[in-house]
């Protein structure tokens, strides 16, 4: 079955989020009567209905399909896109502070998987491909395939899978009208607040299904709060007669005659508790209009609309080590374990991130039925997304100088023991006395535009008796990704570098937030100081006036800018063939898809001429002028394909998959863009690398499906994936002057292989005795394994795939029966790698993680249904940790939320 047939078929099936069955009398009617005009129709809406579309869906497929249906007019069976489809076998997802934004499919991360709407590949705000679902609102959609193996036909080139999410088609609705919409609120612990939301659809077709239309419209007011401890910059190596420990040009004078010489010992670069704070408002829309003129054309026009207005505060302590006398230090296996600085200094950060993005497609289908075996479609579309607001965002600290530092990781908390007193006054932490002015930075930061404009051109010929029919299609693609970058010039993003400016006391009140909730962690501080950053940089402007400093404004970073513009021609061709293996009813779809790639990457570049540390915790940059640069590259790829569906019997189909695929590497890899770190023990370059090739790999896949049961499925797939090549982060040290820099680009690495099992089990139990005759589940289990050893120069260690868990699985329970519904969902997932070279160039891994969700119903009428959703509820942290899990990069807490509200139908 070509993609286009089986997007109808999952739309026909899923488009109203109910279908239709006939009462047995009814059926036994048609069969006895066909030209019979009345039937009894019982519509089937809710969890069943959902899991029986899902089920059909993936049956009829040719290919390996799996999806997510709606359960009703704009009800995806969880809050978030990303949520729903981690319920399917092979997908995990990837979690940023509570919320579900990227996935991974097999064991493949977010830049291997394509994301399209209704075929579309839609633009995405990030600076490279990956895609982020949460500025999707899942109300809009009435669901999404994920195919696992490849057809020629299917847009969008990846390694992992291809996400197709689907959204509304008057003409496929069974009713003329109908609305549906939902209003409750959401209650986040730790910010304690009650979050509006809101959404509604409407579909209206004419009896004749000549004209329809829809509109489906969502909204979101939210503030959220975690609590996270971070090693900012990462763990560094560090010895006793390195320049960090110089002052007044003496060498080891910041080490104190009771710490022993030491060599390349591991120690946090500095140390941060933050609160981080983030209020969303977002608006989603999409329209279509249908229009069939005859009953062999068809003409499409829709619109997606997402706008989010996202706004991040940091309030946090920042121990940085660069100042102050070691005077103790334990060190056990090469890792410091304790220290302690007398005469030190502690920063307070105070950071707003904006982040305004709009994401938005339009799109025109044409389909024509030129003659009963000929069928031809034109599609074209142009989605763009924004990210927009850097001008607002603000980095600022104030100092604490002369204190005494202290922190401690042997308790085995991720949250390592810390604090700091002063000499001159008590409760430091919480007292305004003495801090100064130090740091700032408004406005730094980038904008980004991803435009895509595609069209395609398609045709279907089902010669004979339909038993094979043959497609072919050419397409073109044009991406253009531009980022944006401010920054404010080197030399003066320190404001006062030396601290010696005193700042009003009246500036600074407690944060009285009690940091993770007076648990996690041991001897830590709950409270620090919050101020008002506007106000900061009026006093600052204010002190800098009186000494005759002057500051620059945020200037455009042209070193930080990039424009990669691509093209793509594509063209196929396919067959299916419907035939029989003695009285076994065989379905093959074999292909061959063409992709011409061509693409420019410009930007600029300067170097580092001269760094000297300052001995007051800076470092002294000189750096070139900017150098315009451009490159170009193209390459060709030929991906061809074989799905088989061999139906053994009515019941069991076995299936098997071949293909050759490929990812384009990550728009953000391409880009000759670069950043540059200065702060000490965090001076880091990193770059883009226009020169790299594709991802390419060949894969194969077998399985077996059981039907056993009406709304029930067993079914087993393993797959296998060589890949060729894998760009690959390698970091290597550049000394300037005095100071070590690490430099980090991607390249072109080796091959590796992916192997792997999935094992999927649904059922409802409707033989059982009323009241348990309600009772379901649905389940499945994930095993992910690679050969991939990669070398880790700075941290000596070899890594794996990005991405990866070895294991993930979830299993849902529920109840549906009359007007209540109930679920119980539990998802888990291995640990991971997240980053192959991250802050110091070393790996970063995510923990383990496991989440339970609970969600209960009621319809009061066939009309009114109240609810109340909890997600995770037994309120699990996230971890990410640095090569080993004793060395914390991240620990946050994320708080409990609870849904409630209703929902609506008519």
């Amino acid at each position: 079955m070509s993609r286009k047939r089986l997007m109808m078929a999952a739309t026909a099936l899923s488009a109203t989020a109910a279908f239709t069955v006939l009462t047995a009398g009814a059926a036994a009617a048609q069969d006895a009567a066909p030209e019979a005009t009345e039937v009894d129709e019982i519509v089937i809406t809710g969890i069943r209905a959902s899991q029986q579309a899902s089920i059909d869906i993936k049956r009829n497929s040719v290919g390996v399909v799996d999806s997510i249906v709606a359960e009703d007019l704009g009800k995806l069976p969880d809050q978030n896109v990303a949520e729903s489809l981690q319920r399917i076998a092979g997908v995990t997802i990837e979690r940023n502070r509570g919320e579900g934004r990227y996935i991974s499919v097999r064991g493949f991360g977010p830049r291997f998987n394509a994301v399209t709407v209704n075929g579309r590949t839609l633009a995405t705000d990030n600076n490279g491909r990956e895609f982020s679902f949460d500025v999707i609102p899942s109300e809009i959609i009435s669901g999404a395939d994920v195919y696992k193996s490849p057809q020629a036909s299917i847009n969008g080139a990846s390694i992992g899978a291809t996400v197709d999410i689907r959204t509304l088609r008057p003409l496929d609705q069974v009713d003329t009208f109908s609305m549906a919409g939902s209003i409750g609120s959401t209650w986040a612990e730790l910010a304690d607040t009650y979050n509006p939301e809101a959404a509604a659809v409407i579909s209206w077709r004419n009896d004749s299904r000549t004209l329809g239309a829809a509109l489906a419209l969502s909204y979101v007011d939210q503030e959220t709060r975690n609590d996270e401890f971070t090693i900012g910059a990462g763990h560094v190596r560090r010895s006793s007669t390195d320049s960090y420990y110089n002052a007044g040009g003496v060498p080891g004078a910041r080490i104190g005659p009771n710490v022993d010489p030491f060599t390349n010992v591991s120690m946090p670069s500095n140390l941060s508790p933050f609160f981080f704070e983030r209020t969303k408002e977002m608006l989603g829309l999409n329209a279509v209009v249908q229009y069939r003129p005859s009953d062999s054309l068809t003409l499409t026009f829709d619109g997606f609309l997402a706008d989010a207005d996202i706004t991040e505060q940091q309030t946090g302590l920042a121990y940085d080590f660069a100042g102050g006398t070691l005077v103790e230090q334990v060190v056990e296996d090469g890792e410091a374990v304790y220290q302690r600085y007398e005469g030190g200094f502690v920063d307070q950060i105070v950071q707003y991130d904006n982040r305004n993005v709009t994401t938005s497609m339009l799109g025109f289908n044409a389909e024509w039925e030129a003659t009963p075996s000929l069928t031809v479609s034109f599609d074209a579309a142009h989605s763009l997304a924004e990210r927009r607001g850097h001008e607002n965002n603000a980095f600022t600290t104030i100092r604490r100088k002369d204190v005494d530092v202290w922190w401690d990781r042997r308790s085995g908390s991720p949250i390592y023991d810390y604090g700091f007193e002063s000499p001159n006054y008590a409760n430091a932490p919480t007292n305004p006395q003495g801090i100064t002015a130090h740091y700032y930075i408004w406005g730094g930061g980038s904008d980004v535009d991803d435009e895509i404009t595609e069209i395609q051109l398609d045709a279907e010929w089902s010669p004979g008796d339909g038993a094979v029919t043959i497609y072919g299609g050419l397409a073109a693609q044009n991406r253009v990704k531009t980022i944006m970058a401010d920054e404010v010039p080197f030399g003066q993003q320190c404001a006062y570098c030396n601290s010696d400016r005193v700042l009003p006391e009246s500036l600074f009140t407690s944060t009285d937030r009690n940091f993770f909730g007076g648990s996690g962690g041991g001897d830590i501080i709950r409270d620090w100081l919050y101020y008002d950053p506007l106000e900061l940089v009026r006093v600052v402007d204010q002190f800098a006036a009186e000494d005759g400093i002057t500051f620059d404004p945020a200037i455009p970073n042209p070193s930080g800018s990039s424009v990669v513009d691509e093209d793509v021609l594509i063209g196929f061709l396919m067959a299916d063939i419907e035939t029989n293996l003695g009285d076994m009813p065989l379905a093959v779809n074999f292909g061959v898809r063409i992709e011409d790639t061509s693409y420019t990457s410009s930007g600029a570049s300067r170097t580092v001429l001269s760094a000297v540390p300052t001995g007051g915790g800076q470092n002294t940059i000189v750096v070139s002028d900017v150098v315009p640069v451009s490159f170009d590259g193209d390459y060709t790829d030929v991906l061809p394909s074989l799905n088989a569906r061999l139906s053994v019997t009515d019941d069991l189909i076995l299936r098997f998959a071949a293909s050759r695929v490929m990812t384009r590497p990550t728009l953000s890899d391409l880009s000759p863009r670069q950043s540059i770190q200065t702060n000490p023990g965090n001076e880091t370059i990193r770059r883009g690398n226009p020169d790299l090739e594709p991802f390419r790999a060949t894969q194969v896949e077998a399985g077996a499906e059981w039907y056993f049961d009406d709304n029930s499925l067993l079914s087993f797939a393993a797959f296998y994936k060589n890949i060729d090549s894998f760009v690959t982060l390698v970091t290597t040290p550049q000394q300037v002057d005095q100071v070590t820099f690490q430099v980090t680009v991607p390249d072109n690495g080796d091959g590796a292989t992916v192997h792997g099992f999935e094992l999927a089990y649904r059922q409802v139990f409707h033989d059982l005795p009323a009241p348990w005759n309600g009772l379901g589940v649905q389940t499945s289990f994930t095993y992910a394994d690679s050969d991939a050893e990669y070398t880790n120069t700075v941290a000596n260690v070899s890594y794996g795939l990005e991405g990866l868990s070895k294991y993930s699985y979830n299993l849902i329970g529920f109840y549906e029966q009359g007007p209540l519904t109930a679920r119980v969902a539990y998802t888990w997932r291995d640990e991971f790698l997240g980053v192959a070279s991250g802050r110091n160039g070393e790996p970063e891994y995510f923990d383990a993680y496991g989440q339970l969700d609970m969600g209960v119903s009621y319809d009061f009428t066939d009309n009114v249904t109240a609810y109340v959703d909890g997600l995770n509820l037994t309120d699990e942290d996230e971890f990410i940790y640095s090569v080993t899990p004793n060395r914390t990069k991240e620990f946050r807490t994320t708080g409990r939320r609870v849904s409630a509200g209703l929902r609506f139908r008519f």
